[in-house]
Parts: C-alpha cells; sequence; structure tokens
C-alpha cells in the first residue's frame, strides 16, 4: 500500500448528513452503502470538496451550488479530512450559505487530477463519454486535454501553435507586424528610388541643354571694333556704351528738332517784334491789378477769417480765387440757412408737443378723478353677493337673518341680483377708464420724449445770433463776388496775354543764342561717334548720318546684352540645379541604403519564416508519431483489456481514433472496432446502455491508470449502473486487482442495492495478513439524525484449511 492515503473525514451539517460523523477510511478498499437520501454521494462530495476546495460534478449542473452545501436545519457546515504521506495532512473547511472558509488540502495541479483522474461522480457516469468530448472544439475537449497531459505534448503544441503565423504571411502582420510593414515597405522604397533616379536623370539632362545653349549662344555675340566680345568686363563695357550712345542719340535728335526751328525762322527780326507786345500787356496788368485787382484781394482778405483755405490771386490768378471764393460762401450760405430754417421747424414742434403733453396730462388728471368716482370694491362686492345669491330661498336675509319685505316689496332674490347687476355695469366702467388713463399715460410719455428731442436740437440764442449775424455777412460778400465777375475775367485775360507776350519774347532770346551753340555741339557728336564734319557739310545732313551710326551701334549693344542676360540666365538656372542636384544625389544614396537594409531585413526574416516552417512541420510529425504510437500503444491496449474483462460478450470494443494526418491540432476522438477486425462508430451509437456505461467506467480507469499515480486514490459513487450479474463478478474482480496487487490503489465505493453491498463486502474481503476492508451503512433516525455504522474486516486465517 501506497503511503499517500486516505485516514479519515468528519463531516457536520453537509448537504444532506445531519449532524456530525467521522468516516474512517484508512484501508485499501472502503465500501459505503445507505438507501436513497442517506447521505452516499454527500459523503463522496465532502471528500472532493476537502481536498480540491469545490466540487466540479455539482458546478456544473448549477454555478451557485454553494450556498446549498449547508444541511436545511443548520446555519454552517463543517469539514475536516486527514491524510498521509503528502506535504500537509489535515485541513478543516467552514461552509455557510455565503462562502467557503478554509484552504482545501490539495494544490491545484493535485486537486485538478483529482477531479479528473480520480473521483467518478455517480451523476457524470451515465454522461462521462459525453463529458469528455462536449465542447465547441475537439481540440479543446477535456479528452483532449488530458491525452496532451498524458503525452507531454504541451510544448510541441506551444512550439506549433507558437509557430502557427509562419505558415502564412499574411498571418504575420498581427504577430509580427514589423514583416509586413518591411515587405509593404520595399515597393514603396524602390519607387522612391526609381523617382530619384529619373528626377537626377532630367536635372543632369536639363544641364546639358543650358551649357549647349550657352556655347551657341556665345557665337552670336558682334564685336564693335577691339572691344572684347566675352567675359564679364566685356559685358561691363557693353553696357556702359549702350547708355552713352542711347544717351547721345536722343542728344542728336533733340539737335536736329532744335537745328529744323532755327533754320525755318528769323529770330532778330521777331524778337525785335515781340518787345513792344510784352511791355504793353505787362502796363495792362499792372493798371487792373491797382484797381479791380486790389477789390478782388479786399474782398478775399474779408473772408480769410472764416476761410482759411482760400487761393491767393498769385497762385493761378483772379479768375480761379473768384471762382473759389464764390463756391465757398455760397456753400456756407447754404449750411447756415439750413440750420436756422431747421431750428424755426423746431420750433413750431415745441410748441405743439408742449400743447400735447398739457392736453394729455389735463385728460389723465379727469380720468382719475372719475376712477376716485367709482367704489373700487364693486367687482369684489359683485362677486361675493354672487355667492351668497343661491342660498336665498325667501326673504329672510342669509346674513343677518331679518325679513326685507319690512323695508321693501321687492323679493329679497330679486333686490340682490339687481344690486348684482348694478355693481357689475360700475366695474364694466371703471376698467374701461382704466384703460382709458393708460393709452393717455402712454400717450403724453411719447408727447414728453420728443418734447424732450425737440429741445435737445434747439439752437440757443448766442449760437442763432451768431449764424443770423454770418449770414448777413455772407450775404453781403455774395453780391460783391457777383458785382466783380466781369472784371475778374478781364483780369485773367490780361495776365494770360502778358504772360504769353513774355514766352514768346524768352523763347527768342533763347534761340538766338543757342544758334551758335548747336553747331559746336554737332562736332562734339561727331568726334564722339569716331566720324568728322566737313566744314562745307550741311548741318542737316550730318545730323542725320551721326543719328544712323548711333542706332547702328545701340542695336548691337542692344543685341550682345539680351544675349548676355540670356546667358546668364542660363548660368543661375545651372547653378540652380547644380545645387538641387546634390541633395538628389543624397537622397537617392540614402534610399539605396534604407533598401539595402530593408532587403537584408526581409532575407533574414524569410530565411527565419522557411526555418520556423520546417520546425513546425517536425513538430507536428514528433507530436503525429507520439499519438500513434501511444494511442495503439498503451492507452487503447489498457482501455481494450478492462472493457473486455467486464463485456466478454460485447462485439464492438471502444478506442482511441488514430490521427491520419500530421497536421492540425491534437483531437481526441472515440470510435469503436469489431473483435473481428473493422471499424464502427462513436461507442454512443454503437454500444449498449449497459455497456455504454461500461465503456465510460473502463475509459475514466484506463485514463487513471495511464499516468503517473501521483494520487493513488480511486473514488466512485455507484459504479454498477445497468450492469448484469457478470459485470458485476468481472468489476468486483478488477477492483480486488487494483487494490491487492502491485497497482496499489485506495478504493472507495459507495453502492445503493444491499445485496451488491453484501456481495461486495465478500469478495473483496482481506485476503492476506495486513489486508483491511472498511464497510461503512449510513441511515437515519426517528428525528433525521444521520448514522453511521462503521466496521472494519481483517484478515483471519481459515482454520479448515490451515489444518
Amino acid at each position: 500500500m501506497s503511503a499517500v492515503q486516505l485516514r479519515s473525514i468528519t463531516l457536520t451539517n453537509f448537504r444532506s448528513i445531519k449532524g456530525t460523523i467521522t468516516v474512517p477510511l484508512d484501508a485499501p478498499i472502503v465500501l459505503v452503502h445507505g438507501a436513497n437520501g442517506a447521505g452516499k454521494t454527500s459523503l463522496l462530495s465532502a471528500i472532493e470538496l476537502a481536498l480540491c476546495g469545490q466540487v466540479a460534478s455539482l458546478q456544473r449542473v448549477d454555478p451557485e451550488y454553494a450556498s446549498h452545501l449547508v444541511h436545511k436545519d443548520a446555519k454552517s457546515a463543517e469539514l475536516r479530512i486527514e491524510t498521509s504521506g503528502l506535504e500537509r495532512n489535515e485541513s478543516s473547511l467552514t461552509v455557510t450559505a455565503n462562502a467557503i472558509k478554509g484552504d482545501a488540502l490539495l494544490a491545484p495541479d493535485f486537486a485538478r487530477f483529482y477531479t479528473e483522474r480520480c473521483f467518478l461522480a455517480q451523476s457524470s457516469l451515465g454522461r462521462l463519454l459525453e463529458l469528455y468530448q462536449d465542447s465547441a472544439k475537439r481540440s479543446d475537449s477535456a479528452l483532449t486535454k488530458f491525452v496532451k497531459d498524458l503525452l507531454r505534448l504541451n510544448h510541441l503544441d506551444a512550439i506549433i501553435d507558437g509557430l502557427h503565423d509562419a505558415g502564412d504571411v499574411r498571418r504575420l502582420r498581427n504577430g509580427v507586424p514589423g514583416y509586413g510593414e518591411i515587405r509593404d515597405s520595399i515597393p514603396q522604397v524602390e519607387g522612391e528610388r526609381d523617382r530619384l533616379d529619373a528626377e537626377l536623370e532630367l536635372t543632369d539632362i536639363r544641364i546639358r541643354q543650358l551649357e549647349e545653349q550657352n556655347d551657341a549662344l556665345s557665337k552670336r555675340l558682334v564685336s564693335v571694333g577691339d572691344r572684347p566680345v566675352m567675359g564679364s568686363t566685356a559685358g561691363e563695357t557693353e553696357q556702359s556704351e549702350l547708355l552713352r550712345l542711347t544717351t547721345l542719340r536722343r542728344e542728336i535728335e533733340a539737335a536736329g528738332l532744335q537745328w529744323q526751328q532755327i533754320a525755318s525762322t528769323d529770330i532778330a527780326r521777331d524778337r525785335a517784334a515781340a518787345q513792344p507786345r510784352s511791355e504793353n500787356a505787362s502796363q495792362a496788368v499792372a493798371a487792373w491789378s491797382a484797381t479791380s485787382g486790389a477789390a478782388l484781394e479786399a474782398v478775399l482778405d474779408r473772408l480769410k477769417t472764416l476761410f482759411s483755405e482760400l487761393p491767393p490771386i498769385s497762385s493761378g490768378g483772379p479768375q480761379p480765387a473768384h471762382a473759389a471764393a464764390t463756391e465757398a460762401v455760397r456753400e456756407e450760405l447754404r449750411r447756415c440757412q439750413d440750420l436756422l430754417d431747421k431750428d424755426a421747424s423746431d420750433a413750431k414742434l415745441e410748441v405743439e408737443h408742449e400743447s400735447a403733453v398739457t392736453r394729455g396730462r389735463a385728460r389723465i388728471q379727469a380720468l382719475e378723478q372719475q376712477i376716485a368716482n367709482i367704489a373700487s370694491e364693486a367687482g369684489a362686492l359683485a362677486q361675493a353677493l354672487s355667492g351668497v345669491l343661491p342660498h336665498i330661498h325667501t326673504d329672510d336675509c342669509p346674513v343677518c337673518g331679518r325679513n326685507f319685505k319690512e323695508t321693501s316689496q321687492v323679493p329679497l332674490q330679486a333686490h340682490v341680483s339687481a344690486r348684482i347687476a348694478d355693481l357689475t355695469a360700475a366695474a364694466g366702467q371703471l376698467q374701461a377708464l382704466s384703460r382709458d388713463r393708460t393709452s393717455s399715460l402712454s400717450a403724453v410719455a411719447i408727447a414728453e420724449r420728443a418734447l424732450g428731442e425737440v429741445q435737445g436740437r434747439r439752437l440757443d440764442t448766442v449760437n442763432r445770433d451768431a449764424l443770423r449775424t454770418r449770414l448777413a455777412l455772407l450775404q453781403e460778400v455774395d453780391l460783391s463776388l457777383v458785382d466783380m465777375a466781369s472784371d475778374v475775367e478781364q483780369g485773367q485775360r490780361l495776365i494770360g496775354e502778358a504772360g504769353a507776350a513774355s514766352r514768346v519774347l524768352s523763347d527768342l532770346a533763347v534761340q538766338d543764342r543757342g544758334g551758335t551753340a548747336l553747331r559746336q555741339s554737332i562736332e562734339g557728336f561727331g568726334s564722339q561717334l569716331g566720324l568728322d564734319l566737313a566744314p562745307t557739310e550741311d548741318i542737316a545732313t550730318a545730323l542725320s548720318s551721326f543719328a544712323a551710326e548711333a542706332s547702328r551701334l545701340v542695336e548691337i549693344y542692344s543685341a550682345n546684352q539680351t544675349t548676355r542676360r540670356e546667358m546668364a540666365g542660363n548660368g543661375l538656372e545651372i547653378q540652380r540645379l547644380n545645387a538641387s542636384r546634390q541633395p538628389i544625389v543624397d537622397a537617392a544614396g540614402s534610399v539605396r541604403a534604407r533598401l539595402a537594409r530593408l532587403n537584408a531585413a526581409k532575407n533574414r526574416a524569410d530565411r527565419l519564416i522557411l526555418d520556423a516552417r520546417e520546425l513546425a512541420k517536425r513538430a507536428g510529425e514528433a507530436r503525429t508519431s507520439i499519438v500513434r504510437k501511444v494511442f495503439n500503444g498503451s492507452l487503447n491496449r489498457v482501455w481494450r483489456d478492462l472493457f473486455v474483462r467486464l463485456a466478454p460478450e460485447e462485439p464492438f470494443v471502444p478506442a482511441f481514433a488514430v490521427p491520419e494526418t500530421n497536421g492540425g491540432p491534437v483531437e481526441a476522438v472515440l470510435e469503436t472496432w469489431y473483435r473481428s477486425g473493422g471499424k464502427g462508430g462513436d461507442p454512443r451509437a454503437m454500444l449498449s446502455a449497459g455497456n455504454l456505461n461500461t465503456a465510460a467506467l473502463t475509459l475514466f480507469l484506463a485514463l487513471h491508470l495511464s499516468v503517473s499515480p501521483n494520487l493513488p486514490w480511486l473514488v466512485i459513487d455507484d459504479p454498477v449502473q445497468s450492469m448484469d450479474e457478470v459485470h458485476i463478478a468481472q468489476f468486483a474482480a478488477l477492483l480486488r486487482t487494483l487494490a491487492k496487487s502491485n497497482l496499489q490503489r485506495q478504493i472507495i465505493v459507495a453502492v445503493h442495492e444491499k445485496p451488491l453491498f453484501d456481495y461486495l463486502s465478500l469478495e473483496l474481503s482481506p485476503a492476506f495478513q495486513n489486508d483491511r476492508l472498511i464497510t461503512i451503512e449510513l441511515s437515519r433516525n426517528a428525528n433525521g439524525q444521520t448514522l453511521m455504522n462503521y466496521r472494519p474486516h481483517v484478515w483471519i486465517p481459515d482454520e479448515a484449511v490451515a489444518a
């Protein structure tokens, strides 16, 4: 017997167990019997809860099962379990309707092992095959998980799952986004490289074109005399020559026009005739200035105090000064007259508004007097009498109790009704007068605002008198200006005639002096152009030849300057293109370097992807090989031996289906085989109900025996459901083998039927020294208290056989 075993468990008020019982478990085989509801399943559930901290079979059907673990007549339950051979061999738990307090005895891994490989609940036996395979994906079923644990496939599955994305580069975008970014970046970078190469090629072509254009333009330059054609110095010389020749040509043209004027007139005679005309015109202007001009000056001086910006006579003559003064005076006359007219109109409005205010206030006072004469309580009294009127049925007053006939022959009800009518009419009149008073107040307010506005616009007495004085002065000046209009026109004409005579005399004097200097200038033009003027040559002919030579030279220099400017522009463009070329070269180099890095990284990643695919392939092949070997070997063999032992007549034998392909996840699928050979269907479709339970039971035992016995315990709740006598006998022999052979399993079995309990007690009785069997019988007394009949069975030598 292994050192790791269950010793005992103590239960208090747990599920159907009422009171406290201590169940000894220190034996290779423990048989538990009891009627329905006596507490067999509760005992086995208590063992699972104490060991694992939960009851998996109950949790599958009710997630809130923990609130129903306490007996219905108690407020809490207590569990205490003892074991041997573990790191911790004792644990206590307290269960309430709200919580489970205390630590389970087993660590999580051992607790999972116990739940899946050591304990078979009664409710799970009939559904065991379904529970093992019940999952949305076969690869996630409990049976598949067990196979993976059994075969230690977790590492291979981790390798295969981890390398799954390497099978398709589209899946790598999630796990390794950098790879997808590099793959997507390479075409973009290649496109950028091609774009930069094309741009660099276009730049080089443009530079060559501009250099060829400059070579062609340099051949179009024309030299003049011994002046250089090429170089910056030549361009500067030509520019200065062009400016000099352009100026010289204009001077030659001006000299030609001047010579035409001199040649067409007799300057001395015209000058002698113009002298007396200029003197007579000046004397006439002086006479006008002493009379009419002095009068105009006096008027303008009088207006300076009013208009400081009037032009004087000397600036443009008497007529512009007279016109400006007339316009200013008449504009000011209109402005002053408009202000006085507006003030007179506001005076009339002020009188009208004052009258309206006076009338409105008088009306308001009259309305207020009328309103005061009407009782303010008329409406309220009419309403009060209307409330009393329904209570008047006789001539007795309901207020004072007096008989109204003593004062009037009119019935009291008719008198009150008439009084109500009078009061109602007075109330209506009062409302009409109030509305009239409100409208009168509004009209007075409007008139008062209008009166205030008019009074605010009125001129005060000082400003109004000053404005009238200004108006009188302007009227006097306007009359004076109108009277001297003809004299001003005459003065303007005399001044114009004197100016024209003076200009003619001045021009003739200038021409008389310029004739002598003109020939000297013409000789200077010839020396500047490199041409000689013969003494007998005509002046007009010489000027024409000089102008033609100057124009020819200007055209040559202009053409050269245009060519040089075009060459300079091409040179600047070449410099700009050379300056912009280097960044393109640098960018292209950077792009090529980046492309090389990206291609190198992609190549490395592609090699890793190929290696990963190969590794995943080999891991899948290794996993398939292991699964096939184990399925065909140990696992299916153990299950077959157990099933055939319990159901020797069944023609179909359940087994694990061997995977046919290397790819895909591991899936534990069940099937059946004919004993004579040939493949069948799913066990749930091929086996009877009894043999299906047998298949489930033997599968549970096979899975338990296929793994390392970390916990050498088998706890089974009523495993003989739907079994006949042959199955039961074979099952008893199997339990005896498991408990008493070198497998050394500690077995706890709960059964319902008493004959079966007695039979198993006999079949599993101790067979050798130190062998032991414990039988537990659960029942209840009249008060519902749980009773336990505990009986240990030890080996007793058979005296007859011994003798």
